[in-house]
């Protein structure tokens, strides 16, 4: 999504993870600070939210869960090769805002209280999205680990970069030595559908070898998600729920019931 209220109806319509991010009609960039600063707030008034209607006893119920805010980190549309100074805006972009997830940490880290328990969940779980690619197609393993290092220990996430490198699940398997947490793929195939028996290789291999949780991504739509998480053995999907008929000229708005219906097609799944 590529506002702040897209985070908020993410939220109420019950995702455990929004990412928010720029010019969508690119693919994705990084946001401002500002936007990302708002949508920290933003996500903490809806957990809040949420929490105040869960009760007292929030803590030891679904409530108590943080909303996963990712932030795309993205210089530019176009390939995922990039040069010395486009290395440099996104590092620098990684530092700032890791460092104002720590200024804010009142949102972003759990919260000390007295009593039995020692500390209380965060509202808002900051994490990083990237993606940065060889020439040859293959992961830029030295940027990638400098990216990690600078997120300063909140989640990375590789985008769907690796979806154009040469082998998708050799690929995959170099992110579990670069401390990447997660993976969005459609398998190397133009949609999830297509690419669900690569996906489900890349599940397989980070079963065996504790790599990255795998997230299908790619033209998913609420109608599909049970037959993408059946044929890939996914358990994770991140899909695009902007409001149909939006030109490239406009905002790409986020579409709260079209969201909800994803959440309720994941949660009736047995995923167990």
């Amino acid at each position: 999504m590529e506002n702040v209220e897209g985070v908020r109806a993410s939220a109420r319509a019950g995702a455990d993870r929004a990412e928010l991010c720029d010019n969508l009609a690119a693919g994705g960039t990084t946001p401002s600070i500002g936007a990302v600063e708002a949508a920290i707030f933003a996500a903490a008034e809806e957990v809040e939210r949420r929490r105040a209607i869960a009760g007292v006893h929030w803590t030891s119920g679904p409530a108590a869960a943080p909303l996963g805010l990712r932030i795309m980190i993205r210089p530019r549309g176009g390939s995922f090769v990039f040069d010395a100074d486009e290395v440099r805006a996104m590092t620098a972009d990684v530092r700032r805002i890791a460092a104002l997830s720590l200024q804010m940490s009142e949102f972003t880290r759990p919260q000390r209280v007295g009593g039995a328990r020692s500390d209380l969940p965060p509202a808002v779980d900051l994490g990083f999205v990237v993606g940065a690619l060889t020439e040859e197609h293959t992961i830029d393993r030295g940027l990638l680990r400098l990216l990690v290092d600078l997120a300063e220990g909140a989640p990375v996430t590789f985008n769907k970069a690796i979806d154009i490198t040469r082998d998708p699940i050799e690929a995959y398997g170099d992110l579990g030595e670069l401390g990447v947490d997660y993976v969005l793929s459609s398998g190397g195939a133009n949609t999830a559908v297509e690419g669900a028996e690569v996906l489900r290789g890349m599940v397989a291999a980070g079963s065996r070898d504790g790599g990255p949780r795998v997230i299908a991504a790619g033209s998913l739509h609420p109608e599909t998600v049970a037959e993408v998480v059946e044929a890939s053995g996914v358990r994770e999907v991140h899909m695009r729920c902007s409001v149909p008929g939006a030109t490239w000229q406009e905002p790409q708005r986020t579409e709260e019931a079209q969201v909800r219906s994803a959440v309720e097609a994941a949660r009736a799944l047995d995923l167990s």
